[in-house]
């Protein structure tokens, strides 16, 4: 269309709908648009969101949610909490217009995915709150739209029925939940708080404790949701309490207690809680910091048990951490009968070391594990505990994209689509080259009739599609293309 670009492009689940693909478009001066295609790449129909996208908006994080109060009154800044303090100046709270949020009244696009029922999934942030809908694929009309009170996250699962588990955030305790809502009608049929988090100073400004206590309530830390061959959904939970007790300015005792759960909840609604690690510390005078463990990705194991990947922090640190603490990327594989934890040799999950991930891990033939943190990847024997072997490739960090047949792994590395196998040998696809942005795969192109080289194109994203050998693209935008649809097959 005039004046627009195409973003992403995301495959329908096949059903009885013809579409085949879903390309979602931009405009630097208007709402977003998505087109639905068939196979053939004829258009079927076209419609305009309520909400804009651009890349950066693919890239909105979600606002943390708490409160900190003294003496049960609630904390806007720091001047409510040092008002005597000539440097904390009487201020309104942060704005939250540094979080790159739409104005009021406005939204944006950052999140989507396939429903179960051939349509399309799509998260719209607002200013304040967020919004889910979902696109009939037949002609593109909001099938439903369920309105947050507050922040939905950009990971979300879609279970056999068709029902979607994603985590919600509000501004009152608790301030995170599971919910789980109808695929058919977009209303909430289950939600499973999360237990918040906090810190409390009793005694903060040395006086008596029982009527001067500083105390920060906030969200539990999550990761990943999924949903398993048994048809449950799964996602880790982290909380973290710390408690210090103060007796004319003097330390008289702390407790900290950190753990780190995986919750289950079932078609019907029922849900358990199983700890899984769990730091606890207490006793007299001040307080002595300890180990935290911070939620990450959670996916099946392949034999009816669940592998949840983790960030085991320690303040004690090493003669050879480059930081000021000690991190490891742990794992543990859970199942009926127990649980087995493991160190992978990877120094982090992610470079946030605490932030939110959710494609780092995928199995391959025979349940082996293939794992990521950016410029490392590695097989992993989730049975043995051994390392088949670990790549450290040094032209440039490693996406992974799916595991192949005969227990290999497919990956996206400077521009290139590389083949590992299962012994760890890398052969790059023939038809990929490096391009300028390392971000993008370089396609080989060469002229229609003497063959020579061209020019390659640069492509944002490049999925295999349902018929195998086959793979749906974006073409990146300006300086280094032009944004385009690419649908290519490879013989």
């Amino acid at each position: 269309m005039p004046g627009y670009e195409t973003l992403f492009v995301r495959q329908s689940v096949p059903g009885p709908s013809e579409v085949a693909f879903y390309s979602v478009e931009w405009s630097k001066s208007a709402n977003a648009v998505v087109r639905a295609l068939q196979i053939s790449g004829q258009q079927l129909w076209t419609t305009q969101l309520s909400s804009s996208v651009s890349p950066l908006s693919l890239h909105s994080v979600i606002p943390a949610v708490g409160e900190m109060t003294l003496n049960h009154q609630r904390i806007n800044n720091l001047h409510d909490l040092f008002p005597n303090d000539p440097r904390f100046p009487t201020g309104s709270p942060p704005g939250i217009s540094s979080l790159s949020l739409p104005i009021d009244g406005k939204s944006i696009l950052v999140h989507d995915s396939g429903d179960n029922f051939g349509g399309l999934l799509l998260l719209e942030r607002g200013r304040f709150r967020d919004s889910l809908v979902d696109l009939n694929p037949a002609d593109g009309s909001e099938s439903w739209r369920y309105r947050s009170e507050g922040r939905l996250n950009t990971n979300w699962t879609v279970n056999y029925h068709g029902d979607i588990g994603v985590v919600e955030l509000l501004g009152v305790s608790p301030y995170g939940s599971l919910i789980v809502i109808d695929g058919h009608s977009g209303t909430v049929r289950f939600r499973i708080p999360f237990p918040d988090s906090s810190t409390t100073i009793n005694g903060f400004r040395c006086k008596d404790p029982v009527y001067n206590v500083l105390k920060s309530t906030n969200q539990a830390t999550f990761g990943s949701v999924f949903t398993s061959q048994d048809g449950n959904m799964y996602i880790q939970v982290g909380k973290h309490v710390e408690l210090s007790d103060n007796h004319n300015c003097k330390p008289t005792q702390f407790l900290l207690d950190d753990t780190l759960s995986l919750l289950r909840v079932t078609p019907e609604g029922a849900f358990s809680w199983r700890v899984f690690q769990h730091v606890h510390a207490d006793g007299d005078g001040g307080f002595h910091v300890q180990p935290r463990a911070f939620a990450g990705e959670s996916i099946p194991d392949g034999f009816g048990g669940v592998l949840a990947a983790w960030t085991w922090v320690d303040p004690h640190k090493q003669p050879s951490d480059p930081l000021n603490v000690h991190i490891e990327a742990r794992l543990t594989r859970l199942s009926d009968s127990g649980q087995r934890d493991f160190t992978l040799p990877m120094p982090f999950w992610t470079k946030g070391i605490s932030s939110f991930f959710a494609e780092n891990m995928v199995l391959a033939e025979g349940n082996q594990l293939y794992a990521i943190n950016g410029p490392q990847l590695i097989r992993f024997d989730t049975q043995s505990g051994n390392v088949d072997w670990l790549r450290h490739p040094p032209t440039g960090e490693v996406k992974l994209l799916h595991s192949v047949a005969g227990g290999g792994v497919l990956v996206a590395n400077a521009g290139r689509l590389v083949y590992f196998d299962a012994q760890g040998n890398g052969v790059p696809f023939p038809w990929t080259v490096a391009v300028p942005n390392p971000e993008d795969i370089g396609l080989v192109q060469t002229d229609l009739f003497d063959h020579s080289p061209a020019e390659p194109l640069a492509l944002r994203e490049a999925e295999g599609c349902w018929v195998v050998g086959n793979f749906i693209a974006v073409e990146d935008g300006a300086p280094h293309g032009h944004a385009s649809l690419v649908y290519f097959a490879v013989q």
